[in-house]
Formats: C-alpha cells, structure tokens, sequence
C-alpha cells in the first residue's frame, strides 16, 4: 500500500522534470511554462515527503516498546502548542482556528486538570493528525476548534477537534480510520494515513475515539466570505483516562510505572 502511494507523486516529479527538460531542448524557455513545471515538483516533493513522514509516524505508533516510555503529560499544553503551530496554515487559508479549554501555565500555575499518562510525541502526533485533517476538508472561511472538555468527575480528559467542512457520512465513519482510505467525493490531496495514526495512538492510550456530526450553528463573515457551504462538519471525540493530581506535581504516577 505505502509503495503503491508513493508512486504517484513521484511519478509526478518525473514526468513534470522531463517536460521542463524537453522545453529546454527545443528552445522554449517561456518563464511561466518553466514554472508551472517547477510548482508542480515542488508540489509533489511536498507530497511525497509528507507520506514518508506519515509513514514514520505510524511506525512510531505501532512500536510497542513506546509503552514503556509513558510519563505524565500535560494534554492542554500540548493543544495549545499545535493550535500555534498550525495558525500560520489557518490563516493562509482564512480559517478561523481557536483552542477552548484550561489555560497553560508552569510551575506552580500549571493546571491540575487535562493530565494524562502517555507518549508525550505520540500524544502531539495524534493531535497535529486531527487538526491536519480538519484544516484539509474545511473549506475558505470556515472553522476549527480544538477543544478540551472537564469532566466533572475526574475520570477522563476529554479532548475534541471539530470543523465546519462537508462531515463525514455514517456509513464510512469505520473506515476513515483505515490506512489510505479517502473520504469519497472530495478532492483533498492527502496521504490516508492521518486517522489510522490517531486511532492506533488512541488505542495505545486507552483512549475511545466518537466520530460524529458537528452541527456548528451558522457564524456569519465565516463561511459567507469564503463563498462555501457550511457543512454539518465533523466532530472527533476522544476520552483518555486521568492522570491523578498529587500535592507538589502535576500527576502521580501510574502503578508499576517510572516517575515522570
């Protein structure tokens, strides 16, 4: 399968290097002709780097020996930190993407919720994974939000990524956790791997994942400006089990396992 995909964009690369070379050897050299080729390399390196990167994330996801590496980690820090990282991307394409949850802090301000025992770059992994895809499939002028919820019990941190894109239908719901599976009737450039590297890091983490529809109430200036429908969107819900607060540090270890 990941041979299979990688062909394409490196069969892309190929064959737009070849043009370019032809239009050399007769003697056209019209810039604009010379740079679509150069684009279109650029725009499958893009893609194919990012499936070899896909591919070492979920080799990363399904190392068993990863387990043993498990400490506390602190869920919101690492949302926050993603949602930054992908303001850039979100801007570009006028989407508005926001964090709702606890606020991060250190030391002493550090919160005591949103603490759970994992792999803090698989963790981050998953995270960028989910958001990746929702910035995919949301159409100009839409929303993302990442979102961590409180239990008011304590047992679970919740953590959701929802959009205002086209949703995904009941019936594939299943299979878009699959290894390079696509989401039918769309004509988003991606590697498939995304949802089958967040459902394996899930399962490592004793976390459920609930796939569903969003529902976002209608924001004007958000999807009317972008000219898209604001589809029923789609909505990931994980639940990790808590890490337990204890006095002087943000969680107390897991029984049988090495102090963070």
């Amino acid at each position: 399968d990941a041979a299979h995909q990688l062909k394409t964009p490196l069969a892309g690369l190929r064959t737009q290097a070849e043009l370019a070379q032809r239009e050399i050897d007769a003697g056209q050299r019209d810039p604009k002709e010379l740079k679509k080729s150069l684009q279109q390399i650029a725009h499958s390196s893009q893609s194919a780097a990012h499936m070899v990167n896909q591919l070492l994330s979920m080799a990363r996801a399904e190392n068993q020996a990863q387990l043993a590496q498990h400490q506390t980690v602190n869920l919101a820090r690492l949302a926050t930190e993603t949602v930054r990282d992908f303001v850039p991307r979100a801007l570009e394409k006028r989407i508005d993407l926001g964090y709702e949850g606890p606020e991060t802090g250190r030391g002493a301000d550090a919160p005591k919720t949103a603490l759970v025992r994992g792999h803090a770059l698989l963790l981050r992994e998953l995270i960028r994974n989910l958001v990746d895809n929702a910035l995919q499939y949301t159409p100009v002028g839409g929303t993302v939000t990442v979102r961590l919820v409180d239990d008011p019990f304590g047992q679970v941190v919740v953590l959701q990524v929802e959009d205002s894109g086209p949703g995904i239908p009941p019936a594939e719901r299943e299979r878009v956790f699959q290894p390079f599976y696509r989401t039918l009737g769309t004509d988003v450039d991606g590697s498939g791997l995304g949802l089958a590297i967040v459902r394996e890091i899930a399962v490592q983490h004793g976390a459920q994942i609930q796939l569903e529809d969003a529902n976002l109430r209608h924001r004007p200036g958000l999807s009317d400006q972008g000219g898209a429908a604001f589809g029923p969107g789609a909505r990931f819900t994980l639940r990790f089990p808590a890490a337990q607060a204890e006095p002087g540090g943000e969680a107390a270890p897991a029984p049988g396992s090495a102090p963070a």
